[in-house]
């Protein structure tokens, strides 16, 4: 068949005149099957940055996992949740020294010498990024959740975010220390405390900023973990109250569980 007779069948195919052409046929290319380290040597070619990628994510997921599980767990966590910008950005920065305060009346619930409270920030003030709120919300939904915080340091806008506006899931402190100065309702008032004294927050410390305890009970899906977070927030609280120390300070800052030692405010 001459050339011009296949561009003939080929505008006829092209033109619908003829479906087939018995002339002219697609050759197929040849199937090569690949065995032992040529196959090995394909696969890497063609998916080596797969390979790289997924090499990547599962070193840092091992790495999270391993530090989760030799991270020193607290004997309490409180949860900070803060609507007015100024007062989270101060916070942040104050985490650590947050920290030393409420470690300093905490029990050792753990037994294991020495006391360490978990303190974590949720910043819910306006922020551009729509990410960065969405993972305050997570931390705040996740903890009320599965109940690992029941004792709250929140300004007022925060106390509605973590109530939806019903402070009576707070526990109404004003009941169980009526003579309390620093106690409005279910707020334990921060500015002007020992607590914020120990905190070094004294002079700093906003007069919006509060401590509340969330009133878990027994109907809660979480209450295995609620009641005893619960019951070891009312303890701090009521040490706070009481100008009571739980642990004391050796010369390198770490703090140690004792039985009670009374101070002055």
């Amino acid at each position: 068949m001459s050339y011009q007779d296949d561009k003939r069948e080929l505008l006829k195919l092209k033109q619908g005149l003829i479906e087939e052409s018995e002339e002219i046929h697609e050759e197929e290319k040849p199937v090569y099957e690949l065995h032992g380290m040529k196959r090995a040597e394909n696969f890497f070619y063609h998916y080596k940055w797969h390979l790289v990628a997924g090499a990547f994510f599962a070193a840092v997921a091992i790495f999270l996992i391993v530090s989760l599980l030799q991270k020193e767990q607290g004997d309490l966590r409180v949860m900070v949740v803060t609507k007015d910008h100024q007062t989270a950005s101060e916070i942040m920065f104050k985490t650590e020294d947050l920290e030393r305060a409420f470690e300093l009346y905490c029990p050792d619930y753990d037994n294991n010498g020495y006391i360490h409270v978990d303190v974590y920030n949720a910043d819910l003030s306006d922020n551009p990024d729509p990410q960065y709120t969405l993972a305050a919300v997570t931390k705040v939904t996740s903890e009320i959740m599965f109940g690992e915080a029941q004792l709250f340091l929140v300004d007022s806008q925060g106390a509605d975010a973590v109530t939806n506006g019903n402070l009576s899931q707070f526990v109404d402190l004003g009941s169980l220390y009526p003579d309390c100065g620093f106690i409005d309702g279910v707020f334990l008032k921060i500015k002007d405390s020992g607590f914020a004294v120990n905190a070094q927050y004294h002079e700093a410390c906003p007069d919006d900023l509060y401590l509340a305890v969330r009133d878990a009970s027994e109907s809660d899906d979480n209450s295995a973990r609620s009641l005893p977070a619960k019951k070891k927030a009312l303890e701090v609280i009521d040490n706070i109250v009481n100008s009571y120390y739980a642990g004391w300070v050796d010369d390198q800052g770490r703090i140690y569980g004792i039985n009670g030692k009374e101070v002055s405010q």
